[in-house]
């Protein structure tokens, strides 16, 4: 059998960042892609002689590597990082820390232990000048390719360094960088001149071709598209371009270009009269463009791989069309897999197309950015390159080639009629024209352009300043100007692109000694950001595709996932969803009509979550790729399929059949419209109170051109309440507690005391409920009476195996585990090491690997913040079998901010590497491994703890990056109130209080004040005693409490302060209490004895706090009858309530708006009510007798953990139920 010949194209192209009038570079990333990029991809072909690649490099970069090398020009960013640190001045600083203090969540961030806790930084925080000076080394050492770094001895030398640099260092830097930069060329020039690889262009400044020939050519795809307002038709502009590309290519190249890649593939009918007057053998464009211009009869087999010729115009051009698939699957999809995985899958791929190809000679074309992609894969993606270059230099049935010697050796036949108008994103042009923004920068350049016309003709003798006016209109014609005015994209330098494009227009007027228009110096881009996505407001019932209702629905808006990287199909611009009690319901946007779809083959496929059927018969094939499963985050259990018509359509459901290619065809119905759908859920076997996700596919021929989300799905929860879920063995459940924290053996924050008092109140309910953690230094074996359980248990970590012993101890009768492996854990505190993350990977397979030597598989494990997150992914994942199979997960957030998050060898740490990064399609997430994140993703259930906090963190302002994820997950979130151990905090028992007392006999509180102020030495008076009891931080209101203290103190009210934290505020009381010591009190540290007399003596307890996601300390300030000052956020909103003294309501004072006034006027109300006993007696009281206790909660959980059981039996196909029905789960 015949070979299948491969070329590979990639695409090298940065906009034009120079400002011609300063020579000033705005930007950097030309200087950084070179040396991260634009050598490393020639270079990699020097290992492997039999592989052959075809690179595109479009002029304008050319021209800017090449003026870099000069060193005449001024790169911005480069100056700033050059300066010496010392000498920058607030403003220089203050840009530093805004665009080089990049993303935690980037992998070349996380290389750098220094650069990650810089990133890691809030924004506001302190930074020293040594900080300021290891940004601007690490800025740039991060985007230099990883491989060099090892091997170039001054780059590997200040990698190991990390921290701490000297000037010199960044001399050291910059000078390697400045080589790199001057080697690129010469390196494309190297691998031409020994036939290696093939060099193409594209025009000049990389402008949208059929846009600059004539604006009216983007309604050739879509006639609805709103243009602007003047009328732009220059094709004179779009071969000055091809014609100054070609001239920079062969001065710089030293060859004469064959082929063009025309920018963004954007191609039509003017495109190919453009190309044969340049004389150009070949140009390239997408699938979809080829499939549009074959209008329906695009057979993807017999026609994608066979080379294409167009004559017009008396010439002949011939065109190769990208394989998408192939193409999207290296852009998109590998990054999540392994590198030897992803590349035999690329082989394999490539193999079942040459087993179609017959006697027939095929071209497979995989053609894609050819920088982009790699920062989201391990190292830069040299191990995926490498192991898929490994394989084709030994291949004889796969040969590399390029387009032109493919050509010269099978001159292409199939003469193509008609050339569709449009691009390699959804085949039109809406991408670069028909937003508001875009509008306005077309009408922008036409009136500039326009003007210089004019003035052209009209001042001849000015010809020098008209040819500079003119490079920058052709500048400004550029396509990214264009696509980050897109609503579809955000650059996160949306204000820098919007300037420079009205920069160089204003170049214009000042080269031609004018004053520039007012627009020119107005924003172009004036809109609030508008959300990717939204969740369903209410329940809905449309009727049609135009009801209003649709407004209180969820959405997705596509194209928001996706940056630079852009691969939807355009086919569908939004998605629709909702539901009432009986059915849900989805409206898709498309700007295509049915007729179109019908005509191309198009089908939409709703994907509903749950267990696929293990066998049956089937009757449909479905398009679900092979990364699907990770793609969706689920595996689905129905699909709906619509067929839209020329008129209405059809709807299908069917239950999927394992293994996820095939389904069982149950009902099907006609539709009015295809675009707005109903299904009953029992259709697709959900009930009341089943949560669940859906994902829709776009595919063309049976094949998947779209998912939308582009990763992750869409969460709707069943209407009503779940069907009781038969628990194993028993009526009562068997409950794993995985923590890193657990009172009294090992204490930090608050987790710790609702890991013990919560597990203690569950077992008190009957369930089998057991804790483990790690032994820590500070767990004594001997203090605590612990007993070896299991030893020498092997447990994985990386290639390698650790032995730990399992400890057991008691809480009371509650068992604890400690998993004890001293070479992790015996040290001096809890975290805060460099190996967290084998430390927590170690902890998690522990508690998994521990089960079967204790013969202990309980019905749920309990897992509490980023610490033992990854338990729910590695059931899921690598402990997928029986008997583990069946355990449900619920992972409880405490802290989101804590999350985990490290570099992708924490995957090959805990055995997952084989799945990848879960990629969400959430900027941000996508690129590193965070704990926490995953947690959420994989566990049944998710809470944390108050209801209001779990609608707050799916908000921006408190998500702490993960708001997006959460927002996702909604359907399986849950908000549950801590509660407090009412044996650890009882006025009437507490031992650490002189004079016990009860909400019945609560006289000898007043005794408790007294102890209290003689044992701090506060002056004995009748004013209020206010407590505050907490970390020291600004998250905890601190910043309003020192802006309010002078007035406060001023009342005369008492303050006693215990706690430890922030040193400034550390200061600030000690301060206070120097100068007012008789009025106020500071104990830093944390005292728990202490801290109950101050409970127990205190009358108010202030916590104005920015957030707080539970809040336990006015809990137990209630049980001990003083009174809470709170800010009304997360669990303090839903445990105080505002008191009323004409209703007498409420059980303590609330305030809104985060403003040091508003706390202060809460106080003075609280001390207003204090001056009038009885209304202060009755508050007392009635706070004491609230029930803070967990015994209300604790009910709730085991409803939790029901829910958790039924999702994860839901999932697996083992749902049983019975008629009883549960309470409902707080939320």
């Amino acid at each position: 059998m015949k070979p299948l010949h491969v070329a590979f194209i990639w695409h090298m192209h940065q906009p034009y960042y120079k400002d011609d009038l300063t020579s000033t570079y705005l930007l950097p990333w030309v200087r950084l892609r070179s040396a991260k990029d634009y050598y490393k991809m020639p270079a990699l072909l020097d290992g492997y002689p039999n592989v052959r690649a075809t690179f595109n490099l479009v002029p304008s970069l050319l021209a800017q590597i090449e003026d870099y090398g000069k060193e005449e020009s001024v790169d911005l960013f480069l100056n700033l990082s050059k300066r010496a640190a010392g000498d920058l001045s607030a403003e220089e600083r203050d840009f530093v820390l805004r665009w080089m203090r990049e993303s935690p969540r980037a992998l070349r961030v996380q290389q750098s232990p220094r650069y990650l806790e810089l990133a890691s930084r809030s924004p506001d925080a302190q930074y020293t000048t040594a900080d300021i000076r290891d940004l601007q080394v690490w800025f740039n050492l991060a985007w230099c390719d990883p491989v060099w770094v090892e091997n170039d001895r001054r780059l590997a030398e200040l990698k190991r360094k990390d921290r701490d640099f000297n000037e010199e260092d960044k001399g050291i830097l910059f000078e390697a960088q400045l080589e790199r930069i001057r080697s690129v060329i010469p390196k494309y020039r190297e691998l031409a001149d020994r036939g290696q690889a093939e060099l193409t262009f594209s025009p000049y400044y990389h402008p949208i071709l059929p846009l600059i020939c004539h604006v009216d050519s983007a309604r050739s795809a879509n006639p609805q598209i709103q243009l602007p307002e003047r009328h732009f038709s220059h094709r004179e502009d779009a071969e000055r371009q091809i014609e100054l590309g070609t001239g920079l290519f062969e001065r710089m190249l030293g060859r004469k270009p064959k082929g063009m890649w025309p920018s963004e593939m954007a191609v039509g009918e003017a495109v190919i009269g453009l190309a044969e007057k340049a004389k150009l053998d070949w140009m390239i464009s997408d699938e979809e463009v080829l499939a549009r211009s074959l209008e329906g009869q695009f057979n993807r087999d017999e026609h994608l791989y066979q080379p294409k010729r167009v004559a017009r115009e008396g010439g002949t051009v011939s065109m190769v069309f990208r394989d998408s698939q192939l193409s999207n699957v290296i852009g998109f999809d590998y990054q999540r897999m392994s590198s030897i995985d992803a590349a035999r899958d690329l082989i394999a791929r490539l193999r079942r197309i040459r087993d179609i190809q017959g006697d027939r000679e095929f071209l497979a074309v995989i053609a894609l950015d050819g920088e982009n992609a790699w920062e989201f894969y391990p190292r830069d993606g040299h191990d995926f390159l490498n192991a898929l270059y490994t394989e084709l230099d030994s291949s004889s049935d796969i040969v590399t080639t390029t387009v032109s010697d493919f050509l010269a050796q099978y001159p292409s036949q199939q003469l193509l009629h008609h050339l569709h108008t449009g691009s390699w994103i959804g085949a039109s042009l809406d991408t670069w024209i028909g937003d508001p923004e875009h509008n306005v920068a077309w009408d922008l350049l036409a009136e500039t352009r326009d003007w210089l016309d004019a003035q052209s003709q009209q001042r001849p003798k000015e010809s020098q300043s008209a040819a500079l006016a003119w490079r920058e209109i052709l500048i400004t014609e550029g396509s990214d100007w264009f696509w980050w005015f897109s609503r579809k994209h955000d650059s996160g330098m949306d204000p820098i692109w919007d300037n420079q494009f009205r920069l160089h227009l204003r170049n214009v007027y000042k080269l031609m000694g004018a004053r520039a228009p007012a627009r020119l110096f107005q924003p172009i881009i004036k809109r609030a950001p508008t959300p990717e996505r939204g969740v369903p407001a209410a329940l809905i019932s449309p009727q049609t595709r135009q009801d209003p209702v649709w407004a209180q629905a969820g959405y997705y808006l596509v194209g928001s996932g996706f940056g630079a990287l852009h691969r939807p199909a355009g086919v569908v611009e939004r998605v629709y969803y909702g539901y009432d009690e009986s059915k849900m319901y989805f409206r898709i946007d498309s700007p295509r009509s049915g007729h179109e779809l019908e005509s191309q083959k198009i089908e939409l496929w709703l994907y509903c979550a749950g267990a696929p059927a293990l066998d049956g018969d089937s009757d449909m094939e479905l398009p679900l790729p092979k990364t699907a499963i990770a793609e969706l985050g689920f595996e689905p259990a129905y699909v709906v399929r619509i067929t839209p018509r020329a008129q209405g359509g059809k709807v299908t459901v069917a239950k999927v059949v394992e293994p996820l290619t095939r389904a069982t065809s149950e009902t099907s119905w006609d539709v009015e419209d295809p675009f707005s759908v109903a299904v009953p859920f029992p259709q697709v076997g959900k009930r009341p109170g089943d949560a669940f996700e859906v994902a829709l596919i776009v595919s063309r021929e049976g094949r998947d051109m779209e998912v939308v989300p582009p990763s992750g799905a869409l969460g709707l929860r069943v209407p009503g309440q779940a069907a009781q879920i038969e628990v194993p063995h028993s009526e009562h459940l068997k409950v794993l507690v995985a923590t890193a924290e657990l009172a009294p053996f090992a204490k930090l924050g608050g987790v710790s005391d609702v890991a013990a008092s919560l597990s203690k109140e569950l077992r008190r309910l009957g369930h089998d409920v057991r804790v483990v953690l790690p032994r820590y230094r500070q767990v004594d074996i001997g203090r605590y009476g612990l007993r070896p359980v299991v030893t020498d248990l092997q447990v994985p970590l990386g290639g390698d195996k650790l032995a730990a012993t399992i400890f057991e101890g008691r809480l009371g009768e509650m068992v604890v585990y400690f998993v004890d492996c001293p070479q992790l854990y015996d040290r001096d505190g809890m975290f805060g090491f460099g190996d967290d993350d084998a430390r927590s990977v170690y902890f998690c397979r522990a508690v998994l690997e521990m089960m079967p030597a204790l013969d202990f598989f309980p019905d749920v494990v309990h897992v509490h913040d980023w610490y033992a997150a990854l338990i729910p992914n590695m059931l899921d994942r690598v402990y997928d079998r029986d008997p583990y199979s069946e355990i449900a997960t619920t992972l409880t957030i405490h802290n989101l901010s804590a999350q985990g998050v490290f570099g992708f060898g924490a995957l090959v740490l805990a055995g997952l590497q084989e799945w990848g990064l879960i990629r969400l399609g959430i900027p941000g997430l996508d690129n590193v491994v965070n704990f926490l994140g995953r947690g959420i993703h994989f566990a049944d259930v998710v809470n944390t703890v108050s209801e209001r906090y779990a609608k707050e963190i799916q908000t921006p302002e408190f998500g702490e990056g993960l708001d997006e994820l959460l927002r996702r997950n909604t359907h399986k979130l849950h908000g549950i109130l801590n509660g407090i151990d009412y044996e650890t905090f009882d006025p009437e028992r507490d031992p650490n209080i002189q004079h016990h007392y009860s909400a019945e006999a609560p006289q000898n509180k007043v005794l408790c004040r007294a102890a209290l102020r003689a044992e701090l030495g506060l002056e004995d008076v009748s004013r209020p005693l206010c407590a505050i009891v907490s970390r020291f931080y600004d998250v905890k209101g601190f910043d309003l409490i020192e802006q309010a203290m002078p007035e406060l103190v001023q009342l005369g009210l008492q303050v006693v302060v215990i706690g430890t934290g922030d040193r400034r505020y550390e200061d600030m009381f000690r301060r206070w209490a120097s100068e007012l010591p008789r009025q106020v009190a500071v104990v830093i540290g944390f005292d728990a004895a202490m801290a109950q007399r101050i409970y127990a003596g205190a009358d108010m307890l202030w916590m104005p706090s920015r957030f707080e996601p539970g809040g336990l300390a006015p809990l137990i300030a209630l049980r001990y009858g003083t009174v809470p000052v709170v800010r009304a956020t997360g669990g303090l909103a839903d445990s105080i309530r505002d008191y009323d003294p004409v209703a007498q309501k409420g059980n303590g004072f609330r305030f809104g708006p985060y403003d040091p006034w508003q706390f202060f006027a809460a106080v003075v109300r609280a001390a207003e009510n204090f001056r009038h006993p009885t209304e202060w007696a009755w508050l007392v009281q009635h706070a004491m007798k609230e029930d803070v206790s967990w015994s209300r909660s604790a009910l709730k959980y085991v409803q939790l953990y029901v829910a958790a059981v039924a999702a994860r039996r839901e999932r697996r196909g083992l749902t049983t139920a019975v008629p009883a029905s549960p309470a409902p789960v707080g939320k």
